[in-house]
């Protein structure tokens, strides 16, 4: 049987704990407020790994889940991290990233050949339903092109309430089965223990998460301070906005490594400033798709109630009320002239600086501005390079 408390237990002299995620669950603010702390923490014995809030690449490496277009960058750094969690003589080390709990039950075990199989594993969580739509609009951060309906129809059919895939499996896990709460207690606690696992479960009050790493940390309650910073979602106009360009982009086949440098990470903090400081529109899920996340919710707090794992809160609250919920949500046709001017203004921007970023001698020249002689010579020049041996003699 699980074990609830209202807070944990301080970790033992010499402890470590990682913190998997889930993402949308309040990570970047809880990152930033470790990441403030950082001077304090450290004088009281408490060593973040992390250089920053958050190495999201980092995080990917680990997890084996880094897309190749980005390079292999980041590899000494998690071999440096890695070490540093390990051989660290801290009072309580401990290293945050929601990339983690992308990681298959194979790269589980690596993790713990890495960092030490003795680690704890904490899991912060949020009602399944508006966990769904949040990660939606991060979808639509990665290039996503279906509405919020269309998605979520894709989700539940590709992964079943009890876990099984309907179809092959991919180097990012399906969200459904990255948020399976029984699936992480089963594959994280068959190598670090189960009563090694601890699940924040949601609640309203935010600072819960907070008072949670204090006391894991044995560190003053009140020294984790709330910020501003986080990672809000954009309001539904923007988001179907962002919609529209993707799918533009998309069908005049725009490459995805381009996209992802340009919007996914050098719009990404743009994006943030759009959605903290436009009107607020939340995005509302139907009732169908409350009514399905508490199907998979309920199976998985079923099946955790069973395990050694220890609980802060009441897993009942990764359901959520369906009366809540419209029956229909029409998804918002218009977007004010300033949010679109802003949008246009942050996606301009992107694409400059990843041209900027891009060495001139990489991209191909601009055959129209060519007279017909040095056409001819630059064609020559190109056919001469496809043949065998570059076209030497």
């Amino acid at each position: 049987m699980t074990r609830v408390v209202d807070l944990p237990d301080p970790l033992p002299d010499g402890g470590r704990f990682l913190h998997i995620g889930l993402p949308k669950t309040g990570t970047t603010a809880l990152q930033q407020a470790l990441d403030r702390a950082r001077p304090e923490l450290e004088r009281l014995g408490a060593h973040n790994v992390s250089r920053d809030a958050h190495e999201m690449r980092v995080g990917q490496v680990a997890a084996g889940s880094l897309a190749e277009f980005w390079g292999d960058h980041w590899q000494g750094r998690w071999t440096e991290l890695a070490a540093d969690f390990r051989t660290s003589a801290a009072r309580c080390t401990f290293w945050s990233s929601e990339s983690l709990c992308q990681a298959p039950d194979d790269r589980i075990a690596y993790l713990a050949e890495q960092l030490g199989g003795d680690a704890h594993v904490v899991v912060t969580l949020r009602p399944l339903a508006p966990l769904l739509v949040s990660q939606w609009q991060q979808a639509l951060r990665r290039r996503g092109i279906r509405s919020l309906e269309e998605w979520a129809a894709a989700q539940f059919a590709e992964v079943s309430a009890s876990g099984e895939l309907t179809g092959p499996p991919r180097r990012v896990m399906a969200p459904l089965q990255r948020f399976n709460v029984e699936r992480i207690v089963r594959e994280w606690g068959d190598v670090f223990g189960e009563h090694r696992v601890v699940l924040l479960a949601p609640v309203a009050d935010r600072s819960r998460n907070l008072r949670a790493f204090e006391a894991l940390m044995g560190v003053p309650n009140g020294l984790l301070r709330p910020t501003e910073e986080g990672n809000e979602s954009l309001p539904y106009p923007e988001a179907e906005t962002l919609r529209a360009f993707n799918r533009t982009y998309t069908e005049r086949d725009g490459d995805h490594p381009t996209w992802m440098r340009a919007i996914n990470t050098g719009a990404r903090e743009p994006l943030r400033q759009l959605a903290r400081h436009t009107t607020p529109y939340p995005i509302r899920a139907p009732r169908w798709i409350a009514e399905r996340a508490n199907e998979y919710a309920a199976r998985w707090i079923d099946a955790v109630s069973a395990t050694a794992a220890t609980v802060v809160g009441d897993l009942g609250g990764l359901l959520v009320d369906p009366a809540a919920f419209a029956e229909e949500v029409a998804p918002p046709e218009r977007v004010s002239t300033e949010s679109a001017g802003r949008l246009m203004d942050l996606v301009f921007d992107a694409g400059l600086r990843e041209a900027a970023r891009v060495p001139a001698a990489t991209r191909p020249a601009d055959l129209t501005t060519y007279d017909g002689r040095r056409l001819v010579r630059e064609l020559g020049t190109r056919l001469r390079r496809r043949l065998p041996g570059g076209g030497r003699r």
